[in-house]
């Protein structure tokens, strides 16, 4: 018969109608009624999941970094004769509200210039340019929310 079917409309279908397909219940039981089944809506689609905000910071030239000190939501990570070009990205959980961060650069001799971007958007620059034996400092900071 057409509610014999075993493809997914067909086993919903058959679960009211089990005794009549030919499969009678085990012995000692009956047959459920249509009001002991029971049907499970599973969704189609998932909900989409937020991404991660993505904080991206770059600082290129030719300067001489003495300490660079990075923050993030008050969290503080501080290296020492950094190398130029230097790059760091960072993935910040979605969910988390406001965000802050900050990158100071201490820096001698010759040029630098830092950018920070926020999923992929500029949000802001500094350059800078220092002689040698002079010490100098550079900021950037920003703020995103979810």
């Amino acid at each position: 018969m057409w509610w014999c079917r075993r493809g997914s409309a067909g086993l919903v279908l058959g679960l009211g109608l089990l005794g009549a397909c030919g499969n009678p219940a085990p012995p000692g039981t009956s047959a459920p009624t249509s009001a002991e089944v029971s049907v499970t809506t599973v969704p189609t689609s998932a909900s989409p999941v937020a991404k991660p905000h993505v904080l991206e910071l770059e600082v290129t030239g030719s300067a001489v970094i003495a300490t660079l000190t990075f923050t993030l939501d008050g969290q503080v990570s501080e290296e020492q004769q950094v190398k130029l070009p230097w790059r760091k990205t960072v993935e910040v959980p979605a969910g988390g509200g406001k965000h802050e961060w900050q990158l100071s650069l201490r820096h001698s001799g010759g040029t630098m210039a830092a950018t920070g971007t926020v999923n992929g958007k500029l949000v802001t620059q500094t350059a800078g340019r220092g002689s040698p034996g002079s010490t100098n400092t550079a900021n950037l900071s920003g703020t995103f929310r979810d």
